[in-house]
């Protein structure tokens, strides 16, 4: 990634980006040991250069919780108005995993979600009043905490989040 800097033709980056990508998914779908370090280097790499595809990082249920998490990381970073949709599908069902924390952080990354794509914040609501309607106690805390303070960051100010409270 280093010497992606130096690389100043756009075709030649594109070639080397598609070049490196197969063997990152190969990785992704291995023990979870493996696939964990091939996470935390991705998440490095999708910082500088975002990838088109975001199917290979959805969560699988036998994955374990700390895959779980950096998954939800780069999810976040490489969600955008093309894929908001999927994204907030996957979110809406890792809510409904086992292990409290994960939904947790499922569910925050909703508000993430929001919060950077302002234009989907009606679409994350919706999820987020879907979820409350589970009437899973930590899921409805979760989910009041994030519009509530997706309110104080007014990204659902124009929006009638009031009657919940």
């Amino acid at each position: 990634m280093k010497f992606f800097e130096k690389v100043s033709d756009a075709d030649t980056e594109r070639s080397l980006s598609r070049k490196m990508t197969p063997p990152f998914v190969t990785l992704v779908s291995v023990e979870p040991e493996i696939q964990y370090v091939a996470l935390r280097n991705i998440n490095l790499i999708v910082q500088k250069r975002p990838p088109n595809e975001i199917k290979v990082f959805f969560c699988k249920s036998n994955d374990p919780i700390y895959v779980k998490m950096d998954n939800l990381e780069i999810i976040i970073r490489l969600v955008s108005e093309r894929n908001i949709e999927q994204v907030l599908l996957e979110f809406k069902e890792s809510a409904t995993e086992v292990n409290v924390e994960f939904v947790r952080r499922s569910v925050r990354a909703i508000g993430r979600c929001a919060v950077k794509l302002e234009r989907a914040a009606e679409k994350c609501i919706n999820v987020l009043l879907e979820l409350i309607q589970t009437k899973m106690n930590y899921i409805m805390q979760e989910a009041i905490n994030v519009i509530i303070l997706a309110n104080v960051q007014n990204v659902f100010l124009s929006m009638k989040v009031y009657c919940l409270l």
